[in-house]
């Protein structure tokens, strides 16, 4: 079993340090998304895949975007310049992740299952519809090249409000953390207050340390819809890959 993951920097999913556009084990500096992966694949596996040799392969954005260029593969058709604009990357990232994870598969004749986080940062009049835009590019970007393993992680409208929600301990919906402006001039940005949540400013590896144990257990943060979309997903996908005779794992 191997996971095959690409973020957008060091405070989600992380970072390679080899100064390459790919990297795993100790080139790879796991981000607190990659924690938060490790932990929900340890409650099934029964084993950190982050501390296992060569189980988890990190691919950076701009990686991504090079093999879009010299693939040739065919785009998504869009509608419009404004669909084209706020979706054709989300679907093209996950159409090149999948061709990669096919490719992995192959080389180690093993099962991998894709991990594509994006941050929606939704701040235009209708940003429910926009995250479903984007979210369902993702989809279509994996299906577009038959890879049924590909899991989008979304936030809304970013990772520090999934963080913040990790750090409530009160039993209720969190659901209006995902109406937090994600633009970081914002006075009350989510990243500013999630620096302010925490008593000062944080860093990607602070922030992986504290995932490790935070939060206790799930439930607040399925109250989130983006979260939940992203935890069913990647449960559902997970559960695919386990099924018996599917993998060794």
């Amino acid at each position: 079993m191997k996971l095959l993951i690409s973020g957008e920097g060091p405070r989600d999913l992380g970072a390679c340090n080899n100064a390459q556009g790919q990297c795993s084990d100790g080139d790879f500096n796991r981000g607190p998304m990659a924690v938060w992966l490790a932990r929900l694949w340890d409650a099934m596996l029964h084993y950190n895949m982050l501390d296992t040799p060569e189980a988890v392969v990190y691919v950076t954005e701009k990686a991504l975007s090079q093999k879009a260029k010299e693939s040739g593969v065919r785009m998504q058709r869009q509608r419009g310049k404004k669909q084209a604009v706020e979706t054709g990357l989300y679907f093209s990232n996950a159409q090149q992740l999948g061709l990669m994870a096919q490719q992995l598969a192959g080389d180690h004749a093993d099962t991998v299952m894709a991990v594509l986080f994006r941050d929606a940062d939704g701040t235009r009049s209708a940003p429910g519809q926009l995250w479903q835009s984007k979210w369902d590019s993702m989809l279509n970007g994996f299906a577009s090249v038959a890879f049924e393993f590909g899991v989008p992680m979304l936030p809304k409208p970013k990772s520090e409000v999934w963080l913040m929600c990790a750090g409530k301990t009160a039993k209720h919906s969190y659901a209006g953390l995902e109406a937090i402006s994600g633009n970081d001039d914002s006075p009350n940005s989510a990243k500013k207050q999630w620096d302010a949540f925490m008593g000062s400013p944080q860093n990607a590896a602070q922030e992986a340390i504290w995932c490790a144990e935070n939060p206790a257990d799930w439930k607040n943060m399925l109250t989130m819809p983006s979260f939940k979309a992203f935890f069913d997903r990647f449960d559902k996908v997970a559960k695919s890959i386990l099924q018996p005779g599917r993998v060794a794992v």
